[in-house]
């Protein structure tokens, strides 16, 4: 009974940074991870990093892909068009070409609106795609440009909120849109041991009591993650409360504004309230220390992964009413904790109230607690991704089989696609892939013997096995060459077993060349069965010989038309047209009986030719030779 056939997915992270991981990133791990119950997924990273580790730990397969982005889809220019013609002339979209050949996806998903390049590979190859807008593109005159370009690349945009897609809203079908917000895993978050941590973090900071913790965090600290308005919210409040504590933790990505927070607390004079913390990937080390989570972002955040997490770890969050923080917290029940984005005072009043009354925050933790597994939680996410994948499957399905009944190309060419760089030999109605640096030479192909087709036409051919000029040979090596060891011996390499030619003439006979012939390792020949010796293909008479005969048979008709005219008596009377023809006979006559005189070859000289002639083949053991 066949195994039922598992479809095939790369999803694409727009980075991989070194010391942390965006909520982009986590979103995106977290669709892999549950995508896999269903198909085989494969994530691609531009370079090593955090994420990539952690998927890897997590068991998923990771692979390294340069391409660049286009930032100006999440703030649209007029340059916007002019960087998208540069973009797909980019020398890494063959990199990337290559990579959807190799793994033959069934849907690729490319992850940010600024992750064009792998979209528009994927296009170009048929591929259905899937584009995950985890943001909230700023709105303008050129808006609709970035739009028509989701459009066009994109079978599936799907918005980790309603905000993602608002800006979309007039310019993308309905049909093409879908709502699929984030959730997690509860067994990773290890709940068991919140309170030891929450212990430690505390002792850390020097706080050994129940005083309230008000918590910062932020992957990426700049400007708009609206830092200095924590911390001019958290002076105020220490103006009424010494109790009050602050914790910021992130990684700076702009070091002079960071600079000008500092500087803010250390005049404050309230500096021994607040702590500065490195970014800690391992937010369980984070969350349970902290008593109330704010997210004072001035961006229109795409979901807001800050507050998701504070919510799950039972905490009390406030934040600005910013894209998706509002979505969240209003399904949430949570209206209250909503502050009007930038307004700096009504943010303060919120967290002043759950600095000061340990009830409200305990009740607003507990609610909390409840509330998101029921709205956010994994059954909620897995039945939204199921209703999803029912419209995918289908078109999926038939796209692919679409792909393999295309006509296929016949075996043993040598194939490469327009704006792609991996040369295929097609076998046995497979592409294998070769290497065009030390693989494409050791097997002797010749560029000029490779032919140019449309990227898509290779995607007619399942992907076989890579051809490589290593050990074991009948794994790596094609399915059909001409080779030698260390002996005289050349053979005929075909489907595993190996046919010695017994002259040079048999492998010419072949199509085969001396500069065709593989030089193989004693040991990689012995492991191709010995077949049948190819004989045959013994050399023809020598052209110079054949003209001669030739000249010999042609003349001898004009002795004997000569002959003729002599019996005949006729004479013809000079100047005459007939005088004039019969000297003519005459001199052809005594030319072909010069001719006459060349000695007809026979036996073995007619045979084989001169000496001179002969092939000498010195490549070649004798048939029934070891070799």
């Amino acid at each position: 009974m066949s195994t039922p056939y598992q479809p095939k997915v790369l999803l694409f992270s727009h980075i991989c940074n070194q010391d942390h991981i965006t909520g982009a990133e986590k979103l995106l791990l977290f669709m892999t991870l549950e995508l896999g119950r269903h198909y085989a997924c494969t994530l691609v990273v531009p370079k090593e990093g955090l994420l990539a580790a952690e998927a890897r730990r997590q068991g998923v397969a990771t692979v390294v892909q340069a391409f660049p982005l286009l930032y100006d889809m999440y703030h649209p220019t007029e340059s916007l068009p002019h960087l998208h013609q540069e973009l797909l002339g980019h020398s890494d979209m063959a990199g990337l070409l290559d990579l959807l050949f190799i793994h033959e996806p069934d849907l690729v998903i490319t992850n940010t609106c600024v992750n064009l390049l792998p979209a528009a590979a994927a296009k170009k190859l048929g591929i259905p795609v899937a584009w995950i807008i985890a943001e909230s593109i700023q709105s303008n005159t050129f808006t609709p440009i970035s739009a028509e370009f989701m459009d066009h690349y994109a079978d599936w945009i799907v918005g980790i909120s309603e905000t993602t897609l608002q800006p979309l809203q007039n310019h993308i079908r309905r049909a093409k849109k879908f709502v699929l917000p984030p959730s997690w895993h509860p067994e990773q978050y290890e709940s068991r041991e919140w309170p030891a941590r929450r212990q430690n973090k505390r002792a850390e900071l020097g706080i050994y009591d129940e005083r309230p913790v008000v918590g910062y965090i932020s992957s990426d600290i700049y400007a708009n993650k609206g830092l200095d308005h924590f911390i001019q919210m958290g002076i105020t409040i220490c103006e009424k409360n010494q109790m009050a504590h602050f914790m910021i933790t992130g990684k700076p990505a702009d070091p002079v504004y960071m600079e000008s927070c500092i500087q803010m607390i250390l005049l404050s004079g309230y500096s021994s309230q607040f702590t500065l913390l490195p970014f800690d990937p391992d937010i369980q080390s984070v969350y349970p220390a902290m008593d109330i989570v704010v997210i004072p972002s001035l961006l229109n955040e795409g979901f807001g992964l800050t507050a998701l997490e504070g919510l799950i770890f039972g905490k009390a969050v406030v934040a600005y009413r910013s894209g998706g923080l509002g979505e969240i917290l209003s399904s949430t029940g949570n209206e209250l904790f909503l502050a009007h984005k930038g307004d700096i005072r009504d943010l303060t009043s919120k967290v002043q109230y759950l600095v000061s009354d340990g009830g409200a925050r305990q009740q607003a933790g507990e609610h909390n607690s409840q509330a998101i597994g029921q709205i956010f939680g994994i059954e909620a996410y897995r039945n939204r991704l199921d209703r999803f994948l029912s419209i995918v499957w289908p078109y999926m399905d038939a796209k692919r089989s679409s792909r393999l009944s295309a006509p296929h190309f016949p075996d043993q060419f040598l194939l490469k696609g327009e704006a792609s760089n991996t040369v295929f030999l097609i076998e046995q109605g497979q592409k294998r892939p070769v290497s065009t640096g030390y693989d494409f030479q050791f097997y002797k192909y010749d560029w000029n013997h490779v032919g140019i087709v449309q990227d898509q036409q290779l995607t007619s051919h399942p992907t076989g096995a890579a051809i490589r000029g290593e050990e074991p040979f009948l794994q790596h090596a094609p399915a059909i060459f001409v080779a030698r060891g260390q002996g005289p011996t050349v053979y005929l390499i075909q489907h595993g077993i190996r046919y010695p030619f017994s002259s040079e003439g048999a492998m010419q006979r072949y199509g085969y060349t001396f500069d065709q012939i593989v030089q193989l390792p004693e040991q990689g020949l012995l492991s191709y069965a010995l077949g049948l010796p190819i004989v045959g293909g013994a050399s023809r008479k020598p052209a110079k010989l054949k003209r001669k005969i030739k000249i010999k048979r042609s003349t001898r008709r004009r002795i004997q038309k000569g002959a003729k005219l002599r019996r005949s008596g006729k004479r013809f009377a000079k100047g005459g047209l007939k005088a004039r023809k019969a000297k003519a006979a005459v001199r052809k006559t005594k030319a072909a009986k010069k001719i006459s005189r060349i000695r007809k070859p026979s036996g073995r000289r007619a045979r084989n030719g001169s000496a001179k002639q002969k092939l000498r083949p010195k490549s070649f053991a004798k048939v029934g030779g070891k070799k």
